[in-house]
């Protein structure tokens, strides 16, 4: 994937629909969400979610002004186009991180399953209930995490070979 394609994806996952919408518009100035609103024919209140999902991770800023006339605040915004190469390593890296927590976890502990999908149950907890679901009463099997492993791995190494083109 391209950098900008890998932007556009971790808008659309942090800020949904409204805010890819936003994001791909362009807007090198500043602007308020009133405006955009009545431009785009979308309800504020989802204009001003999505702007405050890239604010949280650093894609938008906005300043507050009191509008003299209404006495309301008017916030004006402004999408940070360049600092996205930046916010998508962070993101990345983050995700990494998450994953190679999970690995550490799932190759560290073993777990028994209910074949009736009741229960997933630590070795400890399997051993408490005698190797039987406490919901249903089945008895546990083991669940083989190998391929579950693997696909963490792989997502890994996907993240790195992202990493080192950025």
């Amino acid at each position: 994937m391209r950098k900008d394609e890998l932007i556009a994806e971790l808008v659309s996952r942090v800020a949904g629909e409204i805010g890819a919408i936003l994001y791909s518009l362009g807007i090198k100035n500043e602007f308020t969400d009133d405006q955009l609103a009545l431009e785009l024919g979308i309800e504020i209140s989802e204009i001003r979610k999505a702007l405050f999902a890239m604010y949280e991770i650093g894609l938008a800023e906005y300043r507050r002004k009191k509008d003299d006339e209404t006495g309301w605040m008017e916030y004006y915004w402004k999408i940070n186009y360049d600092k996205a190469r930046i916010v998508l390593k962070r993101e990345l890296e983050k995700t990494k991180r998450n994953l190679e927590r999970k690995l550490e976890n799932e190759t560290k502990m073993i777990y028994y399953i209910c074949p009736n999908m009741c229960v997933k149950l630590s070795y400890d907890d399997a051993i408490a209930n005698n190797f039987s679901c406490p919901k249903c009463g089945s008895m546990l099997q083991y669940l083989d995490r190998s391929e579950a492993v693997e696909k963490i791995k792989e997502e890994i190494e996907t993240i790195e070979k992202l990493l080192a083109s950025l």
